[in-house]
């Protein structure tokens, strides 16, 4: 009997990549540039060879993050191969490949793109957002007349909006709720990421559920932040090398049995967390 399409969805921030000063280790470690907000990244060797393995055993491996396409493209040659890469929430949605012999060939999913109508069209990508079409923009336009600290640098899908500038949280917390039709958001690092309700880290799961013909039961999500749980709940177990948000142990406390939880810290509990893929796929 053949076997399932497996699928191991991973975030990076927190998940497969780590702050790099918080890294006490003697191990051979990839640290990114900084990033549009400054964050470096660092990915251990041995995480890169443990997503080869799971791929080379025919488990199919999909970066998903709510990171800005501008650092999505700057992290590729520290990434894991993988098998798609999907930015700003779910926004973009990019495969291996290129029909040019480029340094990192990828092509976008065009027609995924298209089903983003609330950011407008890519031809604006390079646009000052408060000139963007789309309710997206229009949304952000009026949160930055009304004094809110946005961030939308980097961005094309989505941009982050932080309690900043005289807004607390409970206020943040409050719009997040209140975004206008054909808008969705979510939390990460603290502030709230708005972007279309076509997309979101679920949707865009889903779609590459489908286009592959995985059925969640049989995918597996490497997470570790608030805008993760919709995804985690939706597939068969998820795995978290760290927990950064209260909601994530609230999702945990709920269903125990259901997520993974690592021992140890940053670099070490990525490749921890890898090795319980694999042996829950019994690939050991």
């Amino acid at each position: 009997m053949s076997q399932p399409v497996r699928i191991c969805f991973s975030d990076i921030d927190g998940t497969i990549m780590h702050d790099p000063n918080e890294q006490d280790r003697d191990a051979e470690l990839l640290v990114t540039p900084p990033s549009a907000s400054g964050r470096q990244g660092a990915i251990s060797a041995q995480t890169i060879h443990q997503v080869a393995a799971l791929r080379s055993k025919g488990v199919m491996f999909v970066v998903i993050t709510g990171a800005r396409l501008s650092t999505l493209l700057m992290r590729l040659p520290y990434l894991p191969a993988a098998d798609a890469f999907v930015c700003e929430n779910g926004g973009r949605v990019f495969y291996p490949g290129s029909p040019l012999p480029t340094a990192c060939p990828i092509t976008e999913d065009a027609h995924w793109r298209d089903t983003q109508a609330a950011a407008g069209p890519t031809s604006q990508d390079g646009v000052e957002p408060k000139a963007r079409t789309g309710a997206l923009w229009e949304w952000y336009a009026k949160l930055a007349a009304d004094g809110w600290v946005l961030d939308a640098n980097g961005y094309t899908t989505s941009f982050r909006c932080h309690a900043k500038g005289g807004k607390s949280m409970a206020q943040l917390e409050a719009l997040a709720k209140e975004a206008p039709q054909g808008l969705d958001s979510s939390f990460n690092l603290g502030a709230a990421d708005f972007y279309p309700d076509t997309s979101g880290k679920v949707r865009a799961a889903r779609y590459l559920m489908a286009r592959f013909q995985a059925r969640a039961q049989d995918c597996v999500f490497l997470c570790d932040d608030d805008n993760d749980m919709e995804l985690a709940a939706e597939v068969g177990r998820a795995y978290l090398p760290s927990v950064t948000s209260e909601s994530v142990r609230r999702a945990v406390a709920a269903r125990p049995e259901h997520f993974v939880q690592a021992t140890k810290k940053g670099t070490e509990a990525t490749e921890e967390m890898l090795l319980a893929v694999s042996k829950d796929y019994k690939l050991l």
